[in-house]
């Protein structure tokens, strides 16, 4: 996917804004999102986080299909955590493995 280099820009600029060490929420989504476009290795950990976050929200809580989407798309993003990484981002692709089969389960479940 290509993203437009203004919008590259203005995630940067936010980012960088940013006092804390992971931006969280909607805009974390975003600007994660759009930085893991053009550099997925540097934004892979955090946006794989936000995502995680955002699947245990209440905004999904009662959509198994929308959660499995967001964890998917984690671990979709956790396969580009360079292996030399710390620990816990390496080992961050466990978790949504874990969560994709439970949420897999509830839904084969409702189905029946």
């Amino acid at each position: 996917m290509r993203v437009h280099e203004d919008m590259v820009l203005k995630a940067r600029v936010r980012l960088l804004s940013h006092n804390e060490r992971i931006l969280h929420g909607e805009e974390g989504l975003w600007v994660y999102r759009t930085l893991f476009t053009v550099s997925p290795a540097a934004h892979a950990y955090k946006l794989a986080f936000v995502l995680r976050e955002a699947a245990e929200g209440p905004r999904v809580a009662r959509l198994p299909e929308a959660r499995r989407a967001l964890l998917e798309e984690a671990r979709a993003a956790c396969a580009h955590i360079p292996s030399q990484a710390p620990a816990h981002q390496v080992r961050m692709w466990e978790y949504p493995m874990a969560e994709l089969r439970r949420v897999e389960q509830q839904i084969g479940g409702a189905r029946q």
